[in-house]
């Protein structure tokens, strides 16, 4: 009896190591010990190595390949600086507007509103530091439509949380190396 007991004992340890090796592999994949630490976003304005040229060139690229149309580009011979202005971009409408508008801009807590569509407009300005650099700068200008008000919807300016504008330094720096940047807005 006695060692059917001390198997019978062996076993359940056994079967309790199993079952502790499971389970710590299920809460491996539920917990992140090397999770990626986050990025600090690059300095608005950058230095970019590339001319001022080849640095317009790509931006004008990207802005086209992701649907964001040019209302006004401006090129001052004396100091160099070239200007772009996109025109209004809408970026959102419908039920997630809200929470788009707050990861992408300000958006007062006390304010309670409809919100249905958010539109942004893009400044990218472009000197040359150098003759092989160049400082891009980029603002955005956000708004947020709602159907709350006396005079019905309107678009309220909100304040950029400068995500997306890391974002565009992103893409065009990864642009500039020879890659192709996914992760922008439209």
């Amino acid at each position: 009896m006695s060692e059917r007991a001390g198997a019978f004992g062996c076993a359940r340890i056994l079967i309790a190591i199993v079952i502790m090796f499971f389970a710590a592999t299920a809460a491996d994949g539920q917990i992140e010990f090397n999770r990626p630490k986050t990025e600090k976003p690059l300095p608005n304005p950058f230095i970019m190595p590339s001319a001022r040229d080849e640095v317009l060139t790509v931006t004008k690229q990207m802005l086209e390949t992701r649907e964001i149309p040019l209302d006004k580009e401006d090129c001052n011979a004396l100091t160099g600086e070239c200007t772009l202005i996109s025109k209004a971009v809408i970026f959102i409408k419908g039920i997630q507007t809200k929470s788009q508008l707050e990861h992408y801009a300000e958006v007062p807590a006390a304010d309670v509103r409809n919100w249905v569509s958010g539109r942004y407009v893009l400044r990218i300005q472009i000197s040359p530091a150098s003759p092989k650099s160049s400082q891009v700068a980029v603002y955005t200008k956000f708004e947020g439509r709602t159907t709350d008000g006396a005079m019905g919807s309107q678009w309220v300016p909100l304040t950029s949380k400068g995500e997306l504008e890391d974002k565009i330094l992103r893409c065009i720096q990864d642009r500039l190396m020879g890659g192709d940047c996914k992760d922008i807005l439209r």
